[in-house]
Formats: C-alpha cells, structure tokens, sequence
C-alpha cells in the first residue's frame, strides 16, 4: 500500500495513509458521498497516487473511468462502468496494485476516442442486453423463415446463401441474408426512422453507405447489388450500383453486434437503439416464449389468420424435408466437453460456449489446436470472438447436442 490523494474538480482534496483505522476504499467511499450530498455539482473525482505517477478518475456523468498513467505526455485510457461489481473491483485493484492491475478489466478505450468512444461503447452495452442479442441464431433463422413464408415469399437460397424478408404491410421491412458457414447480416428499414431521410437523396446515398462500415466484405457484399425482392429497397451507393436501404445493420459474424457505421451513426446524432426499428420490427416476433399462429395473428394484425396458418405450415413441411442429423462421435462429444469443463462456460445468453477467456494463443496452447479440430468434427459453428477480445479466445454457438452432455462435466 502507498499513499494517496483524493480530489474532485471543485478544489476540494484529501490524503489518505496506509496503516490509518480506515481502508482506502472506505476513505474513498465517505469522500465519495460527501460529494454526492446534493449540495456538490462535481462530474468527477480523482484517486492519485503522486509517487508513481498513477490516476484512476470516476466520471460521473459519463458513468464511465479514466486510468492515467505517467506525468509528462501521460497514457489515459477509458471504460465503462457495466455494475456496481465492477465500479468496486477497479477501486480495490486499483488501490492494491495501481495502473496495471487494470489491466485485466479490459478492453479500455484509448484517449483519443474520449467521450464519443464511450458513447459508442454504451450503444453497444446496451445492444448486448437486446432480445436480437440473446436470441440464438438458430432459433433466429426458424423465426424467420416462418415470418417470410407468412409474409407471402419464399426463401431464396443462391451461391449458400439464403435471403430472407418480410414487411408490416406499411413499407418497413427486416431482411436477412445467412450464409452456409453460420453467419450472417440482419437489416431493418423503417420509414418512420430519423435514420432515414428522404428528402435529401444525396444525403441519404451517403447516409446509407456509412451504416454499413465494420460490416465484414464478405457479408457487405451480400447487399450490394442485391438481387431484387419484395421486402428491399434498393439505393444508390457512392461508389456505383446499389445497396439495400437501412436504419439497422447487425452481422452475426461473431455474436450478433451492431455495424460499427451504425453505432457511429446513432452516437453522432444521439439517437437510440430502438431508432433502427429493430424492437419494432422484429424483436416482438423474437420475445413471444411461444411461436405458433395465434400469438404472431395477436402480434402482426396486418396478416391474415389464412396467411398465417399457411406460412407455418410451409416451414414445418421444410423442415420435415431435411435430412436428419448424423450422429455425433462420443469420444469427439465427450473430448469437447472435458475442454469445456476445464477452459470455458456458456455465454450469459447461452448462445455461445467461450473457451480460454482472456488467454493468448500461446496460454491456449494444444488444447486451442484440438477444439479447432474437434468444431470441424461435430459440424459446430465457431464464430470470431469479439473485438477486444484475448488472441486464443474462442466462441462457438451452443448446439443441442452438445449441451445434453454438459450436465455431466459442469
């Protein structure tokens, strides 16, 4: 332990000695509330410790933290505070070992992104806790192969990948292109968005263009000189052709995120999520706990019972037409779950099992080379980890299959 300084940006501070009858934390915490009485406006307060040349500073309004390190030319870093757990652990890690023992709450955002950065990040937080988010790509898919067949269309499958869409009957449409490989691009347009400007069409060429940034090229291209359906709406890009009109972009490259041109998008204009029309659009379908004709008739009025019986019916003879599954090797199953059990755990949402969570490739070691084998084996999908994540970080979709057999390793 090492001395320390608590400040606000109002002038007022204080110091505080190790080996005193209160711990730093509790110092902190009492000098915490006594800017927070209701009499103080201070957006910011400051843990210093001089000596090494180290800050952690908790912004207020921003509900964000500031890390600082060094004097001169001084590394600052950001990150946001997702819960009370993690507003704790930063102050005691921070107060223990200082700078670097934040490390390990990572991924902290660098100075030059400042307040946009965090702004940015926060959409994405918020994303993260969506019904989209949480809804497995699997069930996703069925979802909406079902709406499509409602909607009067039929999927179209060309090249591996499969084209998905329907609308409300008022021009606002979500359409989704899947690929054989398990990704995938969901795009909402609604009509009634700011996201959407129709008046300016040179404005909106451009608007549109940037949605999609962060999209990787293999799903971008999927929607650029798309072949023509009922549900898209085809724009003008920038460059030449087209693209299909949006006010929401989500990739299910890796879990399903947003399009960083979005959340720019969104942050830029301070707008929300819900000015995609996702919530509107789609996740209704998405929350009903259960999918059968009569709760999508009480959802979507603007469909038929006539049209809606027989969309499910379609779907259903589909997938009675399918091949059934081969079954998995024991040994394969039993060998994926062992790794489980010993480097990973399901993702809060369980769509996605995680392995060796904030490990490198070389901290990994063999065991990353033999899940990579064992995915291909049992017919899993591993998707990209997240940005920020560890380099041997894996994410792969939970499967039936597999999670009968984790009872018997958790």
């Amino acid at each position: 332990m090492r001395p320390l300084t608590f400040s606000d940006d109002e002038g007022n501070e204080q110091r505080w000695l190790p080996g005193g009858p209160r711990s730093a934390l509790d110092a902190f915490g009492e000098f915490l509330d006594q800017r927070l009485d209701g009499e103080s406006d201070c957006a910011s307060l400051r843990i210093e410790d001089e000596e090494n040349e180290e800050a952690l500073v908790l912004l207020l309004d921003e509900e964000a933290f500031c890390r600082v390190k060094g004097g001169r030319n001084p590394r600052t870093e950001y990150r946001l505070i997702s819960s009370k757990n993690d507003y704790r652990n930063l102050l005691v890690n921070f107060v223990r070992a200082g700078f670097a023992a934040l490390d390990r709450f990572g991924p902290w955002l660098p100075e030059t992104d400042g307040p946009a950065g965090l702004a940015r990040a926060r959409l994405r937080v918020t994303f993260d806790g969506s019904v989209l988010r949480a809804t497995h790509p699997r069930e996703l898919r069925r979802r909406l192969d079902v709406l499509t067949r409602v909607d009067g269309h039929e999927p179209t499958t060309t090249d591996g990948v499969t084209h998905l869409g329907f609308g409300n009957g008022s021009g606002d449409t979500v359409n989704a292109w899947l690929t054989a490989d398990g990704s995938a691009l969901v795009v909402t347009f609604d009509r009634t968005s700011r996201l959407h400007s129709p008046g300016d069409a040179e404005a909106d060429t451009d608007a549109q263009a940037a949605l999609y940034e962060g999209v990787p090229e293999d799903l971008l291209v999927l929607v650029r000189n798309a072949s023509a359906a009922d549900t898209t709406l085809h724009v003008p890009h920038p460059d030449g052709g087209t693209l299909v009109a949006a006010t929401g972009v989500f990739h299910l490259s890796g879990p399903c995120a947003m399009a960083d041109g979005l959340v720019t998008r969104l942050q830029e204009a301070r707008l929300e999520i819900e000015d995609t029309g996702v919530g509107r659009l789609l996740e209704g379908f998405l929350t009903l706990r259960d999918f059968t004709p009569g709760t999508v008739g009480e959802s979507a009025p603007w469909w038929s019972a006539e049209d809606i019986t027989r969309g499910f019916a379609a779907t259903a003879a589909s997938e009675q037409g399918r091949s059934a599954t081969a079954p998995l090797d024991q040994g394969e199953v039993d060998r994926f779950c062992k790794i489980w059990a010993d480097s990973g755990y399901n993702d809060r949402w369980d769509v996605h099992y995680v392995f060796f969570d904030g490990r490198t490739r070389e901290q990994a070691g063999d065991a990353r080379e033999e899940l990579l084998r064992l995915i291909e084996a049992l017919g899993l999908d591993g998707v990209d980890a997240p940005p920020g994540a560890a380099t041997g970080e894996m994410w792969v979709r939970t499967d039936p299959r597999i999670d009968n057999e984790l009872g018997l390793w958790s």
